[in-house]
């Protein structure tokens, strides 16, 4: 299964809300450096990664314009 980064913060807050939502509509998500951002949180140059499977992008992309517009 190949993961696609559908959106990056340093962050992890804006994307817990996302990945919540995602989650709720049946397609499974994964925080990609989630642990080394919050050992390394002082290092603003790492960025925690919203990832989810190729395969689910056309369904993610309905629910992001959808997430964006409320």
């Amino acid at each position: 299964m190949k993961l696609v980064t559908i959106k990056a913060s340093h962050n992890i807050a804006d994307l817990l809300v996302l990945k919540s939502k995602l989650e709720s509509e049946g397609i499974p998500c994964f925080l990609k450096n989630e642990l080394t951002t919050q050992i390394m949180s002082h290092m603003a140059t790492f960025d925690v990664e919203l990832q989810v499977a190729e395969g689910d992008l056309d369904g993610v992309q309905e629910i992001l314009k959808d997430f964006n517009n409320q």
